[in-house]
């Protein structure tokens, strides 16, 4: 199977699959990220791709939960700093979208080897230290 290197060349079946291993992250240790990162690369798409695809995929997440937290703020009693939240919403936003950026354009140099490396090892750390 050639590649997939863009994310517009993805189709339904894959996007779906990716979707459903995203829900793997309920599972407490598993990153959403990694566990859609890697059901994109079963799916033979590149690094890159798989990465960005990852990441688009947390927007709705994100969105909604804000969402919930603005309604929730909306009918609290006390006031609520407005700007503020805006302001840490527009940084948050902002530093997210650079270390995106970054990441990107290390797993496109690096690729995934030293973040399973480190997966790996931290989850034995863990496994010594709770057991």
């Amino acid at each position: 199977a050639s590649k997939v290197t863009n994310i517009y060349h993805l189709n339904w079946h894959m996007a779906l699959w990716i979707g459903v291993a995203q829900a793997l992250a309920l599972v407490p240790g598993t990153s959403r990220s990694g566990i859609t990162m890697t059901a994109g690369r079963l799916f033979g798409i590149d690094r890159p791709t798989a990465a960005r695809f990852s990441f688009l995929l947390a927007i709705p997440v994100i969105a909604g939960a804000g969402l919930l937290e603005i309604l929730k703020l909306v009918a609290v009693p006390e006031p609520v700093d407005w700007i503020s939240l805006l302001a840490g919403v527009t940084v948050s936003a902002v530093t997210a979208y650079a270390c995106i950026a970054l990441f990107l354009a290390w797993i496109a140099r690096i690729g995934m080897l030293p973040f399973v490396i480190y997966r790996v090892v931290f989850g034995l750390v863990l496994i010594y230290l709770f057991t």
